[in-house]
């Protein structure tokens, strides 16, 4: 499998975060359960994609990746929407 350069892996990731902001509006607008049962609907779907595509040795490794961007995204809307607080990361050895 080939490396996408930058300018590929920023193109697709726009394209997947242009889809789930539209779907994410739409479900904003159609009221609070809608909108929850979109965020447990794309959480659903990711851990189904991990569960399905990888070998047991990589459940643990792509989880924490994940969890790890889930925090920093997080973090980073919190920032700039100007709300004061870190999410502190606790690493076991």
């Amino acid at each position: 499998m080939s490396q996408m350069t930058k300018e590929e892996l920023n193109q697709r990731t726009k394209e997947i975060v242009d889809f789930l902001s539209a779907k994410n509006e739409e479900a904003k607008m159609a009221g609070i359960d809608q909108h929850g049962h979109f965020y447990t609907s794309v959480a659903f779907t990711l851990g189904s994609l991990i569960g399905f595509d990888l070998k047991p040795e990589g459940y643990g490794p792509i989880i924490a990746t994940v969890i790890e961007s889930l925090t920093d995204g997080l973090q980073t809307a919190a920032q700039g929407k100007g709300v004061n607080g870190t999410f502190i990361k606790i690493v076991r050895d």
